[in-house]
Parts: structure tokens; sequence; C-alpha cells
């Protein structure tokens, strides 16, 4: 029988400044002493309502021995504030919550002498600490709960979702040592100041010498180091963190707008506003550079059976914001795996227009290599994976802009009226001509094949993917949007396809957000407030690192349901200074949602929502007479359309045709390797395509304005 033991914590009491800091004040901001006053208010309920209680088995039965805990503070105090924000008085819950959370904490700090005791009778020691959803998996908490009977021992149990409830509760795993001496109890990585630790494993960057008289981040890009500034380097977006580690650097403006006080004592500054006077040494973060994880294909990651005496092709989509290269399996017509990287072009701006600007000042070149060699290391990857296979064909998808660059064509007709663009695509010509005298030999049989777009501004990654939605098809009158930096639509009815370009720019793909990143191991995905406590998820369950597409929909989402914001787009207090907390990065910085995050996402939802809705004025159609609603882009396939249509993004009305269909893009590159007449069907759909000018649209003006405010008429169920 397993040994469980079970131990009820006493005089536990919630942490002042812990439990104000979780509920989003920050010290010396002028709510702080409010939410002090509201703390000494709340403490006696909180006293009354905890009932901490931990349950503990040892696993013992494999190679690896570990330690389960389970601790919760009962559903009492989760019940309580139920009651907070039941009576819409949601800073009362929110700090209530944040104080039980200070509870937990303390909790856990009450228990370690014992568990120091119970391992020195069990003759072992303590090697790791782990918490659940943070450095390990929240699905280790299924397993957890069940080695200590938490349902029948506290009363805790676990949902489809990994969550556990009640709320008040947290899962820890101890990697236990065969040396009864060693008892790492309170080591974390996440706070650990020994940068050359070995078991970091190198995760806390690269040391870069910079030379004096010019930006750090001029220095990094020319030794080809990414630092994502989807502002283009101009001190706007705080995304090209770095810190230095020797040397003085002044502290910019901008810099006192992104970091703390202390952030900028231990030397973070951004590397587009660092000029340094003398040479300095910086450590450049790593975790923007992971490839992502989840934008290709529902099938990324997962190998299928290769035949090597199958013809194979590759196809790709080259995105504003990421890349996603399928192998594809052209005799047996199936994706056989994928790899997701970043547009490493996002350097020099997150959008087409600081892309055309860069190209037409001398820079054409240099996005030309940052996205070829990108491509071929993906490509490498994949045959790495599958030894003895070669790729013959290889087909490509992509906005007008991100095909010119590839092709190392001049922007110089696309950033102006009356737009002109070298060429809108549809031709093959032999890779060694795209990828020049250095390709790999490989590449010497092998073509390449653009697919073609419609305008300066609905590209090829629209023909793709109205292709491959089947437009324009007979099923009734259908929408196809790409919720990606350029907000792309069609709208298909009675034989006709209408085209538009919403200028909606990457917030809804994390772009432009303070704590905004790619779908990369550990971006938050999805949101949700229950009993009042943030639930969120991330991508691979990894710890948080900062906040994705889907994420930004879901969190504005949660804000609008539980009266945090508001439909104008105002956060309360004290959230409108100092933002939303969501969680906390292994650096300990707090990530947040600011009010200026809200605004990018109003304008970006704004843009999108307004687009739709002259299309459909100009076709008359109305939402409700639509049979089908396409949303792709890369993180189509875990869109919500509820919580989409919840903060105006979609009409209320249309959330039951919703699709979410994912890459489209990427699907329809694939085609044109294993279908004949793909590549003349998206050349057909791009002859009958008609386009609208939103920009020279009254009506989209207009209606920009009215639906940048979030549209709450239907409530989250």
């Amino acid at each position: 029988m397993r040994d469980i033991r079970i131990i009820k914590g006493r005089y536990i009491v919630p942490d002042e400044e812990t439990a104000l800091k979780l509920a989003g004040y920050r010290s010396g901001s002028p709510d702080w002493e409010t939410g002090r006053a509201r703390f000494q208010e709340l403490e006696p309920e909180i006293k009354r309502h905890i009932q901490p209680k931990a349950a503990l088995a040892f696993i013992e039965d494999r190679q690896e021995r570990g330690l389960f805990i389970i601790l919760t503070l009962g559903s009492a105090v989760t019940r309580r504030a139920d009651a907070f924000f039941d009576s819409r008085d949601y800073l009362s819950g929110v700090l209530f919550d944040a104080m039980a959370g200070s509870c937990l904490f303390a909790f856990e700090k009450q228990l370690l002498p014992q568990i120091k005791v119970i391992c020195q009778e069990k003759g072992c020691g303590i090697a790791c600490r782990h918490e659940a959803g943070m450095d390990i998996p929240l699905s280790v908490q299924a397993e957890a709960a069940a080695a200590v009977a938490a349902e029948r021992t506290l009363g805790v149990r676990v949902t489809e979702d990994m969550v556990l409830l009640p709320a008040q509760s947290m899962c820890i795993v101890f990697d236990l040592s065969r040396d009864p001496s060693v008892f790492r109890l309170e080591h974390d990585c996440r706070s650990c100041t020994q940068n050359h630790c070995p078991t970091r494993g190198g995760k806390t960057g690269a040391h870069i010498p910079c030379r004096s008289g010019q930006s750090v981040w001029q220095t990094l890009q020319e030794q080809g180091i990414f630092v994502p500034a989807p502002c283009g380097g101009k001190g706007l977006c705080g995304k090209c963190r770095i810190r230095v580690c020797q040397g003085p650097i002044p502290v910019t403006a901008e810099d006192a707008a992104f970091f703390s006080a202390a952030d900028l004592q231990n030397g973070w500054r951004l590397a587009c506003r660092a000029i340094p006077d003398e040479d300095i040494e910086v450590i450049v973060p790593t975790c923007e550079t992971n490839i992502f994880a989840s934008l290709g294909s529902p099938r990324d990651g997962v190998k299928e059976p290769a035949d090597p005496n199958h013809s194979y092709g590759a196809a790709v989509d080259i995105g504003t914001t990421t890349l996603a290269v399928a192998l594809v399996d052209m005799t047996q017509r199936r994706i056989v795996d994928t790899v997701t990287a970043l547009n490493r072009q996002i350097r020099f701006g997150a959008d087409v227009i600081s892309r055309i600007q860069a190209a037409n000042t001398g820079r054409g070149r240099v996005l030309q290599q940052a996205v070829q060699q990108e491509l071929l290391r993906m490509l490498q990857t994949l045959l790495n994976r599958y030894q003895g296979l070669q790729v013959t064909r290889i087909a490509v998808a992509g906005n007008t802009t991100m095909e010119h660059l590839f092709m190392g064509y001049s922007c110089s007709g696309l950033g102006t009226w009356p737009f002109s663009p070298v060429s809108l695509g549809g031709e093959t010509v032999p890779a060694v001509q795209v990828f020049g005298k250095d390709s790999p030999a490989w590449m010497s049989a092998c073509t390449v094949t653009l697919l073609p777009g419609i305008s300066t501004y609905v590209g090829a990654d629209i023909t793709a993917g109205l292709w491959a939605c089947g437009l324009p098809g007979k099923g009734g009158p259908a929408l196809f949007l790409d919720l990606g930096t350029n907000g792309e639509m069609a709208l298909a009815a009675d034989g006709r396809i209408t085209v538009a370009s919403a200028p909606a720019g990457p917030a809804l793909e994390g772009g432009n957000i303070s704590c905004g990143t790619g779908s990369i191991p550990g971006a938050i995905c999805g949101a949700d407030m229950l009993h009042g406590r943030v639930q969120l998820r991330t991508i691979a369950d990894a710890p948080p690192v900062g906040i994705c597409g889907t994420g930004v929909i879901e969190a504005t989402a949660m804000l609008l349901k539980s009266g945090i914001l508001d439909a104008a787009g105002k956060l309360q207090e004290p959230y409108f200074h100092d933002g939303f907390p969501l969680a906390q990065r292994a650096d300990g910085d707090t990530l947040r949602l600011t009010q200026k995050d809200i605004r990018e996402i109003q304008m970006a939802k704004g843009a999108i929502r307004a687009g739709m809705e002259v299309l459909m004025a100009h076709c008359g159609i109305g939402s409700e007479a639509l049979a089908q609603v396409y949303v792709a882009g890369g993180f189509g396939y875990y869109l919500n359309p509820e919580k989409a249509a919840a903060i105006g993004l979609l009409p209320a009305d249309c959330i039951g045709q919703a699709a979410v269909s994912g890459n489209t893009s990427l699907a329809g590159a694939a085609a044109v390797l294993t279908d004949e007449r793909a590549l003349a069907d998206m050349q057909y759909i791009c002859r009958i395509a008609e386009e609208n000018i939103l920009g020279n649209d009254d009506m989209f003006q207009t209606l920009y304005i009215q639906y940048m405010n979030f549209d709450i008429s239907r409530p989250l169920s």
C-alpha cells in the first residue's frame, strides 16, 4: 500500500506585499495604499476561510524516485472569492484571491521542515523542486492527484483541462536524491543569479561584445544574431531586450518606460536605444529565438513513415511573422512532416510596410538572406529526419511583399499608390536560381513554384487559402478571414469573390503587445477566470514566456467577462496604470496585459471587423446569411469563435458557422505539389477576384471607429 502522509497547516497568514503584487498593485503607485487598506479589511476573512491541508506520496516504483505533494486551502476560500465576483466587487475578489495565493505559498514554506524529517525517515534527500504548470507540464497534476488519492484525502480533483479544484490548490514534485544530506527544498532556477550554472544548460543567453558608437541592435544584426523588434528599432515595442553585463550604458527614456528600476539597475536595456560610448558586453536572452511549436500544422512534430522510392516536395508558407515548411509525399499525396519557425525579418519591423521601407533603403539583400537561410535550415531539418529522400519541387506561398523579399525583387513599387509589383507569382524557376550558387547540392534538380497572388496586398497566401477552403463554392455565401498581420479577407457569393486587406497590425499574432510572443512553447494560448482566479493554458504546457494571438483574444474576453475591462476598452484601477498581471516568467518578470496593449487589440479587431462589414455591405449580404466563415492564419487551429465574438472580432450570429481552418496557405502550397489542377484553379481565382481598397472607402473609416469598442452584448457562458 502506498505511503501517503496528511499534514494540516497552522497559523497561516497572508503576506501583504506578496498579495498586493499578485493582485496587480505596484509598489510606489498611487493605488498601493488603497490596496493596503483593503488588504487589512479582508485579512480577518481570509484567516476564517482557509483550511490548509497537504497530502504527500513517495513514488519508488520506477527508476527515478520522486515525491508528489498536493496542497490546498480548501473550498471555503474559493466560495468566498466567488461571492465577491458574483456581487461584482471585482477588486475585492481579485485581492482576496491573491491573499489566498500568498497563504498557499506560506503553507508550502511551513511544510518544508516536515518534508525534510519525512525524507530523513526514508533515507533520502531532495535533489530538485518542480511546480506543475511552471517547469513541468500541468498533466503531472493528474498523476500526483492519483498518487496522493487527492479526492479522498483532500477533497481535491483534477479537471479534464488538468486544473486543480478547489482553485487555491497547488501541485509540487520533488526529485529525490539517494544522498540524505542533499536537501534542495527551495532552490528555484527561475530566481538563480548564477548565469553560468551548468543546470541552466546555457539558456540564460549568449554573451556578445558590442563596440562603441553604434546601437547594440545594429551590432547584433551585423553578427546575424536575432533580437525581435516589431517596431523596426524605433524604441516603441520594448521587445529587443538585452542585459549589459560588462561596461556602462546610459538609461534612455524608452528604457525607463519598459523596465522597472530594479531591471535598469541589473543592466536591462532596449538594444535599439543602447548606444555605448565604449566597448561593452551584453547578454541576449534566448527565449524569443525558440522554434515555433504550433503554427505549421496540427501534425507539426508528428512524423509519418516515408518511402525513399516515392517523389517528395516541400510546401513553404512565408508569413510576415512565421515560416512553415512541410515535407510532402507527392506519390501518396500527403504531408509527412512539418517544421515551423520565426521569420527573422521581424527584426526589421513587424509589418510589411516596415519591411518595404527597409528593402527600399538598401537592406533588401539582408532581408532576402534572412528568410532564405532560415528556410534552408528548416528544409535541411526535414531531410535530416528522413535520410535518403530527395526533394525535387518546392511550392511557396506568401503575401506579395514576402514573395518579393524571398525572390530578391525590388519593393519600390509596393509602398505607394498605384502599387506596381514586379510579379504576382505563378512562375516556376530552378531552385539554384532562387537560392544562389551556394545552395545545397540536392537543389540542382529542384524547382521553385511561386503561387499566384491577387494584388499587392492580397497575395498568394490568400489565393492558396481560398482554394484550400473550396472557394468559390456552391453552398451559399462564405467569408474567408486570415487573421494575420494584414487581416486579409474574401467574400465568396454567387460565383464572385470580393477581397480586401485591413490594416490590422500584428497585435492578434502577439506583436506590438508588451508581453507578446509567437506561438512558441510557453506562449499563453488560452485564458479564463475560474472562481476569481486566472487560469492559463500555455503551448506544450511549458512555463509562461509571453502571450500569443489566441491568448490575446482569450485574455481580452476574460477581462471583459469579469468586468475588469469595459466596453470602451478601459481597464479598471489598479490595472489602468500598471496592467493586468497574467503570469510570472521564469526570469521573475511579470507578464501583464497593459492599457496600451488593449488599444492595440482594439485597433486590430476594429480594422478586421470593419473590413468584414464593408465586404458584406457591398455584396448586399448580412452576417446572418453567411453559410460558412473560414478563420485561417497561424493560430487558426486554436481560436475559440465564441471568445472572438465576445470581443467583437466576429459577429455573434456567426459563431455556429465559424470553422477554424489553420494554416490554409501551407495547405494550398502542398496541394500544388499533389494536385495537377490546383495551380490552374488558383490562377482562375486570381482572375475573377475583385479587390475593395478599404483605405479609399468612407464606410470603412466610419465602421473602424465604431468597432474599436468591444461588443459584449453576447456574454460568454
